[in-house]
């Protein structure tokens, strides 16, 4: 007769603390899995050209956005775009799956700016051969909801945040009219990739706009801000009337949309990062070309000369309220983010004083200005601030091709390559100092402006225009900071 075994009883209670202890564990792993990432990525400057192998433009132009990448699949041009040009789609395939790749469950991603290749409108012309406004205006809106779809596809899970950029409208670069078409077609698109509620709608439409608060960063509002409106540049233009240029009244209603929401976040006692295309302060580079141009046959250079060549980003009333306002509200913007300048760089605002403000100036995807494409991983403090970043770029463009993918690799981490513990005005204001003053950090900081890139270097002869910039917003200070120096009196370096 067979006898039945029993376990001893302290036997049994170990299985099943064993047992308590790994369901405990796995519930917790799977807890922590879940929890909301302190990190988020930044790409900027997509600058999509659909255009770049015209055999398909038909076909893209006759299907659905979600069937664009099995078109686009089909091109015989297999090379990435390279320097000079706008990005293709397997450039852009490469850096969005790169980006997967180096944070696959980001708690933000934003977009800051320029969805569209430069020229929108006359590549569509030239590939097309229609001037039909209706299908134009569609085209428009099919590339930009592939683009949302492409990043939602890849980030199902993350919040995802663009602003409107320069050339992000029908009628061409600048010409953004607000409560226009282009800002009516892509509004619901927008404020689903944000997952945000109807007041987004609105503030979309009307100026491309909007407050959002992220679930997975508690304690901030991140203001979205149409800064198209501020340029130097800017001139709205109405695509119901073949893009004729329009009276605006954007900016000066942005700014009034920005103090009330600013106002709400300090009433709530939230921190308030902004986040816009083209960021205040000087274009170094247009500056550069135009001082070169105006010295040309004028004998020597004058500090007048240097003067009337200096370019503000914005126009210099909107630069002085927007300054304005980041004094009034030190103790609650914590940080702010820009593009258009396709560099990688930054600008500090009161950098000197206490309760300074700073702009993140992030590197672009498109290589049209030499630079290598990269992208940002931002570490977020425990304040509402930031801790840390992280450049990413791709390191082979010119060999890269559909079937030789790119190799994506970190460039440099914020910490380690300036010895800093935190990422704020003081920091940033320490590491101008050291540009300004060490030919090492000056060398250092040029050659993380361009990510690394070889083939469009700017001379250490001719960077005043560059690192002046960086704090100073106004042209007078601008002038106090480069017009005087030897550089500008001196003969004309070879610069860009």
């Amino acid at each position: 007769m067979l006898r039945r075994r029993h376990s001893a009883p302290g036997k049994r209670r170990a299985f099943w603390a064993s047992l308590v202890l790994l369901v405990f564990l796995t519930c917790s792993a799977q807890s922590f899995s879940r929890e909301p990432t302190r990190k988020f990525l930044i790409a900027s400057d997509l600058h999509f050209n659909p255009f770049a192998d015209p055999t398909l433009v038909a076909d893209l132009a006759a299907a659905n956005p979600r069937q664009w990448e099995a078109i686009l699949n089909r091109s015989k041009l297999t090379a990435y775009s390279q320097y000079g040009k706008d990005t293709n789609w397997w450039l852009l395939q490469s850096a969005l799956d790169a980006m997967r790749t180096t944070l696959p469950h980001p708690g933000l991603v934003m977009v800051t700016g320029d969805l569209l290749a430069h020229g929108f409108p006359q590549a569509y012309k030239n590939a097309t051969h229609d001037s039909d406004g209706k299908y134009y205006r569609a085209f428009v809106l099919k590339t930009v909801e592939f683009l949302g779809w492409e990043l939602r596809k890849r980030f199902n899970k993350s919040q995802i945040l663009i602003t409107p950029g320069n050339n992000d409208d029908e009628c061409g670069d600048y010409d953004i009219q607000a409560d226009g078409p282009f800002l009516s077609d892509t509004a619901d698109l927008a404020r689903n990739l944000a997952r945000a509620g109807d007041p987004f709608t609105a503030n979309w439409k009307a100026l491309g706009s909007y407050a959002v608060q992220p679930p997975a960063i508690r304690g901030v509002r991140i203001i979205s801000l149409n800064s198209v409106f501020f340029s130097n540049k800017y001139h709205a233009a109405s695509f119901a009337n073949a893009c004729s240029q329009v009276d605006s009244t954007a900016a000066s209603r942005t700014f009034t949309w920005l103090e009330t929401n600013l106002v709400l976040a300090r009433q709530a006692h939230e921190k308030v990062w902004l986040m816009l295309h083209i960021p205040p302060g000087i274009d170094g580079y247009a500056t550069m070309m135009q001082y070169r141009q105006m010295s040309q046959g004028a004998g020597s250079p004058s500090e007048e000369l240097c003067r009337k060549a200096i370019v503000p980003m914005w126009n210099p009333v909107w630069t002085t309220r927007f300054d304005s306002i980041m004094q009034d509200f030190q103790n609650t913007i914590t940080a702010s983010f820009a593009g258009h300048n396709h560099t990688d760089d930054f600008r500090v605002i009161h950098g000197g004083e206490t309760g300074g403000e700073f702009v993140l100036i992030d590197p672009p995807i498109s290589p049209i200005y030499g630079q290598n494409p990269a992208f940002r991983v931002v570490t977020l403090g425990t304040d509402g601030g930031l801790a840390d970043q992280s450049t990413y770029y791709l390191t082979n463009l010119k060999a890269a091709r559909s079937e030789a993918p790119g190799k994506w690799m970190q460039e440099y981490n914020f910490a380690a390559e300036w010895q800093s513990r935190q990422l704020d005005a003081s920091s940033l204001s320490n590491i101008y100092e050291r540009i300004k003053n060490d030919p090492m950090a000056r060398a250092q900081w040029l050659r993380l402006l361009n990510v690394s890139s070889s083939d469009d270097q700017v001379p250490l002869t001719a960077v005043g225009t560059l690192d002046c910039a960086i704090a100073a917003l106004e042209p007078a200070t601008y002038e106090k900071c480069y017009c005087s120096t030897t550089e500008a009196r001196g003969s004309s370096a070879p610069i860009r």
